[in-house]
């Protein structure tokens, strides 16, 4: 079977997942600008009211709320987010203005949450997961089977990196679906193998594991104690134990079931919050200090690949670019099945000689 065959039928076959994993991927980039915009809007005030004091506003509107993360403001003038868990174990994520405390709404995304659960788990769960992942490995193996032609091939770069304006459609979309493959290559590879090990980080972990004989995680400390300081206590702890970083989220855990995550950016770094401070939730003791520069090569490794995936990095140009790209699966996928489901091919082959029509699609004019 020639590589030509194998690289038609798993894009055919594919193409419609594939289609889908690109477009849902492309827009749920743009998570946190769609989270942005459906927050409740209050005063902005580069002076931060107490955590402790917001945390009371909310459990008098929901007294049975339990606290267990709250996302620090990022810019001047945006809010905490409060994510509570209720008796009933429903998650709701509560918006307070920073400035004063003040309850200001709830935070619902649930168009946006749906693509991120279509796009990551499609819409299965854990099965979903497994599924996207192997949607990862085929567009991997796409990539892969489309230069290996280009490399077995006569290698005309003009041929394979230009499209002709003249000619018939069928030689349009064969250049277009070429060009466009050749040229997003290498960011359909580094996108198909980042999902590929979020979709399966335990194979990956003892991968590296394997080959540099070095752990691939840093494992959270494990504690047992009940939290008796208050939030704006973990706060200053954890600030104070990592100068150098931005808090940017804090984490509590289920009563007796671990330490205090107080997560932080660091300059320089691409995760933006993978330093972690982890802190004694009974006596305020600073169990493990986490950068990210001080772990295993292996561990940075795979740290990266969610940052890189989901372009959390380069600001809007890096997601604009990333977003654009992203949509290349589904482009590759109209022009391949264009090319390969050809009306007109009895028409074409009456027309020309079987050996010429071809080398017409292979080489430019």
């Amino acid at each position: 079977m020639s590589l030509k065959t194998i690289h038609t039928w798993i894009g055919i076959v594919s193409g419609i997942f594939l289609s889908i994993i690109a477009v849902t991927g492309s827009v749920i980039l743009f998570r946190a600008e769609f989270e942005r915009a459906a927050m409740p809007r209050g005063a902005a005030s580069a002076h931060l009211a107490s955590l402790d004091d917001a945390a009371r506003e909310i459990i008098k509107l929901q007294p049975d709320a339990l606290v267990r993360r709250v996302r620090l403001p990022a810019h001047e003038g945006d809010p905490y987010v409060f994510q509570i868990q209720s008796g009933d174990k429903k998650t709701e994520r509560i918006i307070v203005e920073a400035s004063s405390g003040r309850v200001l709404g709830k935070l619902e995304t649930p168009v946006v949450n749906w693509l991120v659960d279509l796009h990551r788990n499609l819409l299965l769960g854990r099965q979903g997961r497994l599924a996207a992942g192997a949607i990862g490995i085929v567009l991997f193996a796409l990539s892969a089977t489309g230069l290996l032609m280009w490399l077995t091939g006569a290698r005309n770069w003009r041929a394979w990196i230009s499209i002709r304006r003249r000619g018939s459609r069928l030689r349009f979309n064969y250049e277009l679906h070429r060009a466009a493959g050749l040229w997003a290559y290498a960011f359909l590879a580094l996108i198909s193998f980042t999902g590929i090990e979020l979709s399966y980080p335990d194979t990956f972990r003892q991968t590296v594991f394997s080959l540099t004989r070095e752990p691939a995680t840093v494992p959270a400390p494990t504690i047992s104690v009940e939290s008796k300081l208050s939030l704006d206590q973990y706060l200053r702890i954890g600030g104070s134990a990592m100068p150098d970083g931005v808090p940017v989220e804090l984490r509590l855990p289920v009563p007796g079931t671990g330490p205090v995550d107080l997560r932080l950016y660091r300059s320089g770094d691409l995760t933006p919050s993978g330093n972690h401070v982890y802190i004694n939730p009974a006596s305020g003791a600073v169990i493990m200090i986490d950068r990210i520069v001080d772990r295993p090569i292996g561990a940075r490794f795979l740290a990266a690949m969610s940052p890189i995936h989901y372009a959390q990095f380069g600001g809007m140009p890096a997601k604009i670019a990333w977003a654009l790209l992203g949509l290349t699966p589904v482009l590759l996928f109209v022009t391949g099945l264009l090319t390969w489901w050809r009306p007109t091919k009895q028409k074409f082959s009456q027309t020309l000689p079987e050996k010429v029509a071809e080398e017409d699609l292979v080489h430019s004019a």
